[in-house]
């Protein structure tokens, strides 16, 4: 009858290893929760780093068919593509205008890219960096050349 009685016996409440066991797996799951959170900003530069790449060989490609110069200038937050030194009458690639303005938080530095009819940006490097990051662009001397 002592077996009978043990198996009857309520059992409401949790055990100590199952409350450790609930809190482990709910720290796991907050722990990746938090480092997607930290990432997208990482995501956010590097897919604004494409779009500029994607909108500097516009420009060049627009400089190799055209006799005017093209390029690009910076501000700390947008560029603007530029058609023999003022901006441009066209939009940029995918866009409503000629100047892309960069998500809060994400800002951008260096000097303004000018491609001659032949694609070239002339005899210096060009560098951009954007940040956080911060991820560097490197428009090679003579050749326009952005890897």
């Amino acid at each position: 009858m002592n077996e009978i009685s043990r198996l009857g016996k309520n059992k409401s409440g949790f055990t100590l290893i199952e409350i450790i066991a609930v809190l482990i797996i709910v720290g796991i799951l907050l722990a990746v929760a938090v480092s997607k959170l930290v990432s997208t900003q990482n995501y956010s530069v590097a897919a604004e780093v494409d779009i500029l790449k994607m909108n500097i060989r516009y420009a060049q490609f627009r400089a190799l068919s055209d006799d005017k110069s093209w390029g690009m200038s910076f501000t700390s937050n947008s560029y603007t593509i530029l058609r023999d030194g003022s901006i441009a009458p066209y939009n940029l690639q995918n866009e409503d205008s000629s100047t892309h303005n960069l998500p809060g938080g994400i800002t951008i530095s260096g000097d303004t890219v000018t491609f001659d009819e032949w694609g070239s940006p002339g005899t210096n490097d060009i560098q951009l960096t954007m940040s956080p990051g911060p991820v560097t662009i490197t428009i090679t001397k003579n050749t326009g050349f952005i890897p």
